[in-house]
């Protein structure tokens, strides 16, 4: 899968749908150090400031018809907790459809968004954001009592690097 690396963008979703646009081979993926129009679910802003985060958005042509897709989400949702939890050895909790929780706090948001046409699904993108370090007093005030950091989950620093291929795999699991 090609991978796609950005040292900021508006959004690594967006970047999805401008890359499939230009004709890019599905599946690939978009990483970003930082965006600057991160998003979640209901068209909130997903905070994407820190590079030590993930940003990372992976872009594909679903097998499902939109009605049994629609749950995607919720898959890769616990699909990432899981991966998390064995690796690094937490008890998190899901928020169902896309929020995986520490202790009661946010540790990752999943988005994804689709093409319809004709009733098939086109394209498909599915946007991870997943907090891995960084000082939680550099998150905007509201989000500093409902936000954590995998660093602080795990109380020691850790890096993008140790996360992102995991993700990566996550992902492509359920891709196959």
């Amino acid at each position: 899968m090609e991978i796609f690396r950005y040292a900021e963008i508006d959004s690594t979703n967006s970047q999805c749908f401008r890359q499939f646009d230009l004709g890019q081979p599905t599946p690939f993926a978009v990483i970003a150090g930082t965006q600057t129009q991160g998003r979640g679910q209901f068209g909130r802003t997903w905070y994407s400031g820190d590079p030590r985060n993930l940003y990372l958005s992976v872009g594909f042509v679903p097998r499902q018809s939109p009605k049994n897709f629609q749950n995607f989400s919720m898959l890769v949702t616990e699909k990432i907790a899981d991966f998390l939890q064995r690796n690094f050895h937490l008890k998190l909790g899901v928020k169902h459809p896309n929020d995986i929780h520490y202790q009661g706090k946010k540790l990752c948001g999943i988005l994804t968004e689709s093409r319809i046409s004709d009733g098939k699904i086109t394209f498909a993108v599915t946007g991870i954001g997943l907090n891995i370090g960084g000082d939680l007093h550099q998150f905007p005030q509201e989000l500093r009592s409902k936000a954590t950091t995998l660093s602080c989950c795990c109380g020691r620093e850790i890096l993008r690097e140790e996360v992102e291929e995991g993700m990566m795999r996550a992902m492509l699991s359920l891709l196959i």
